[in-house]
């Protein structure tokens, strides 16, 4: 049962402004399982063009965030290219997954572009995965007929070993990660500030800033409250920073979120977590395993009465680690082989 697997994209992280860890971990989880990952020293240069000259030694297809193609370089030709590609591996019988990270994308940019590939893929892909219960319904909303999507929390690590859990809480509120529009910090600084409330909080944000316009908007409320690091965040700078926090802050604005890479890192680390009553957010926020706010007032009341302590985290990571992951998805492979002979 176990075939060759071609992963879309694999990104050079030396140019990735997130550094997202992702497609690295789920090429390990598959290959625990079994799957050889025909590609998976091989960087997406070329689009979605890669995806071609990959077509004769694979038998699965597993994509990500599709829903972005439309931003890149040549971005309505790639569209239209992918779409060919996805009914010629139809045409060869390939087995096509993919996994649903958010409604559409985060930046507007081509919309009708990328609720077109949304609606191409939800109709005609072999599995839809996601990791959010909000994915399932987003899918439902585009599928011609109603299809099982599977729904999966996103794969999670156990890192509560290396917190040091006496350690003092210098940091009232941190918030880390790479820093676009769509995160909503400005706007939540703004908020603060509005309310006269901008020096109540020890505030650190932390990461890569995406544009100088946004840069310019965050620093204007730089001061010994609030401290803006404008830098690459190393695995043992977070470590300490989470030590020190008393509450990992994650003010997510866009519509389009479903799933977030950052906040399971965060909570793999024990940390206090909260964010907006969205996607995987709410998803967690029902389960006890973190806290969630409605608005900027909701989540003030919510920063002021937090308990001291996270419950059911140790079980949480013990369900949903990246090996459970891929066992999962092979069960899913499995059924869907046989429900295609029938």
């Amino acid at each position: 049962m176990f075939k060759n697997i071609y992963v879309y994209p694999i990104s050079n992280p030396s140019k990735s402004i997130g550094q997202n860890p992702y497609v690295k971990n789920l090429i390990a989880s598959l290959e625990e399982s079994g799957f050889n990952i025909t590609n998976k020293n091989r960087v997406t240069k070329y689009g979605v063009l890669d995806i071609i000259f990959n077509t004769k030694k694979n038998d699965i297809y597993y994509f990500n965030w599709i829903e972005n193609i439309p931003e890149k370089r040549f971005g309505y030709f790639q569209c239209a290219i992918f779409t060919i590609i996805l009914f010629y591996l139809k045409f060869r019988n390939k087995q096509i997954i993919w996994m649903i990270h958010n409604k559409i994308s985060h930046n507007k940019k081509r919309l009708l572009c990328k609720i077109f590939l949304n609606y191409l893929l939800i109709n005609n892909v072999d599995i839809l995965l996601t990791h959010s219960r909000e994915g399932v319904i987003y899918g439902n909303t585009l599928s011609k007929k109603k299809k099982e999507i599977y729904f999966m929390h996103h794969p999670i690590e156990d890192n509560i070993k290396y917190i040091e859990c006496n350690s003092e809480k210098s940091i009232d509120i941190l918030i880390w990660g790479s820093i676009y529009e769509y995160k909503g910090i400005d706007t939540f600084l703004e908020y603060l500030k509005s309310k006269s409330i901008l020096e109540k909080y020890k505030i650190h944000i932390v990461g890569k800033i995406a544009t100088e316009e946004l840069k310019d908007k965050l620093f204007q409320y730089s001061s010994d409250n609030i401290v803006i690091n404008d830098v690459f965040i190393e695995e043992n700078m977070l470590v300490k920073l989470y030590q020190e926090s008393k509450v990992v802050l994650f003010t997510y604005a866009g519509y389009s979120t479903l799933s977030s890479g950052a906040l399971m890192d965060t909570l793999s680390y024990g940390s206090i977590c909260v964010g907006p009553n969205i996607g995987a957010f709410r998803d967690l926020g029902n389960d006890k395993l973190i806290y969630t706010y409605n608005d900027f007032d909701d989540l003030i009341f919510v920063l002021d009465n937090l308990p001291n302590k996270l419950i059911n985290i140790d079980s949480f990571i013990s369900k949903n680690k990246w090996e459970n992951f891929s066992d999962y998805l092979v069960k899913i492979i499995k059924m869907n082989d046989l429900n295609s002979r029938k």
